[in-house]
């Protein structure tokens, strides 16, 4: 009888640790890092066609991943983690973005295969294959300073620790700080290799993901809504300065009755694709009184 006891508790014990596997990457996974102290915590959240090619303005929680293992690591106030989203597929790189970014422009070829390789050894050893404890099918909590150091985020990006000034920039091979301090907001950019840096065209935003600090993940598709700081009027002429994001193009939305659905409002001609600085439209209409809102594609 004791017998059968002590081998139903081995039972129980071999159940309740988490088993061990290599990390697999798939080509076109979005990874989700948390980071705090020498604690990595790694999901895979599936396929980022999950979040491309949505319509302006889509917006939907972000599940696939447990909060209750970033919680239980880091508390339940997630102030101050870090938080990074990235992915790679082809010959296209992933990369979230904490930056008002204004150089986004593609990376040179060499730094693009470079983010590839840092992206997909994420959870696994560069020195020689390794298995670690699993919380679940898509997560990893690593301690960095522990035995699977070598598969953690932090020691892949930053080359095994000695490249340690550029863990923000992936190694320093991205063009802008690819994680964000909880609570806040991330772009997630689509970024083509070139041979023309820097006059090659801007990387595409595929939208933005926001994370509140009790960790929920929430993502918006598109351009974040432009935000006009300022209107001077001369004669029948308008300029308008407002917010813009790199490589979105930008118009002007007018009326000069409200009432009517914005989508309704006629758009002035003239465009302009931002840069991430304030920029300015002008827009030529009536005499009399007109409202305005910025169109961003």
């Amino acid at each position: 009888m004791k017998k059968i006891f002590l081998t139903s508790l081995a039972a129980l014990a071999l159940l309740a640790t988490p088993l061990a596997r290599a990390w697999n990457y798939t080509d076109g996974d979005v990874l989700l890092v948390f980071r705090g102290g020498t604690q990595n915590i790694e999901f895979d959240l599936g396929s980022v066609t999950n979040f491309i090619g949505k319509t302006n303005g889509y917006t939907t929680t972000v599940t696939g991943w447990n909060v209750g293992l970033v919680t239980g690591k880091f508390g339940t106030d997630l102030t101050g983690i870090k938080v990074v989203l990235v992915a790679t597929r082809g010959s296209t790189n992933f990369l979230s973005s904490a930056e008002p970014n204004v150089t986004a422009y593609n990376v040179s070829g060499q730094a693009a295969n470079t983010l590839q390789g840092v992206i997909s050894a994420v959870g696994t050893s560069p020195l020689y294959p390794i298995n670690i404890p699993s919380n679940s099918i898509n997560a990893y909590s690593i301690d960095t300073g522990g035995q699977y150091a070598y598969a953690a985020y932090d020691q892949v990006v930053t080359g095994g620790g000695v490249n340690t000034k550029g863990i923000t920039k992936l190694g320093g091979n991205a063009p802008f700080t690819v994680e964000q301090t909880i609570p806040g907001f991330l772009d997630f950019w689509a970024t083509e290799p070139t041979l023309v840096y820097p006059n090659s065209p801007p990387d595409q935003l595929v939208g933005t993901f926001y994370i509140t600090a009790n960790g929920t993940l929430t993502f918006v598709a598109g351009p974040r809504p432009a935000s006009i700081t300022g209107v001077n009027r001369s004669g029948t002429t308008s300029t308008l300065q407002f917010t813009t994001t790199v490589g979105n193009t930008y118009s002007v939305a007018f009326t000069n009755q409200l009432g009517a659905s914005t989508a309704t409002w006629p758009v002035d001609g003239t465009t302009l694709v931002g840069n991430g600085r304030v920029n300015t439209l002008n827009h030529t209409g009536s005499a009399g009184a007109e409202f305005y809102r910025i169109n961003a594609q």
